[in-house]
């Protein structure tokens, strides 16, 4: 995100609300900014915070789940803003139940997505 704004690091670290507001406007998208919290924010100026999930979240292709769970809340009719906070929240809850069972560390994608609900 730094790169994306011309910021520096430490300023995505301070204020990561604020860079997410920036983001959002400036490139007109929702945007969900990674950290120790999630920062979601819409071009509307929405600003919405999760403060879940967890380390084992930081894993190769957890992302990719994350962005695969928001698109399918996209795809069933949520509006974007809609779909990543609900998204953000199911992820980073299937990252709280894995550290539960298995460490707080050490799980795969795979993983994270097969403890995602979907109930038809």
């Amino acid at each position: 995100m730094a790169t994306l704004l011309d910021v520096d690091k430490s300023d995505v670290e301070r204020e990561p609300w604020n860079v997410a507001r920036t983001a959002a406007d400036r490139f007109h998208c929702v945007v969900a900014l990674k950290g120790p919290e999630t920062w979601i924010a819409s071009p509307t100026g929405t600003l919405r915070r999760y403060r879940g999930g967890g380390v084992g979240l930081g894993t190769s292709g957890s992302g990719d789940v994350l962005a695969g769970v928001i698109a399918a809340f996209v795809a069933r009719g949520c509006p974007p803003d809609i779909a990543a906070a609900w998204g953000v929240f199911a992820h980073g809850e299937a990252g709280r139940r894995l550290s539960r069972r298995i460490g707080t560390m050490g799980f795969m994608a795979r993983e994270i997505a097969h403890e995602i609900r979907v109930r038809a």
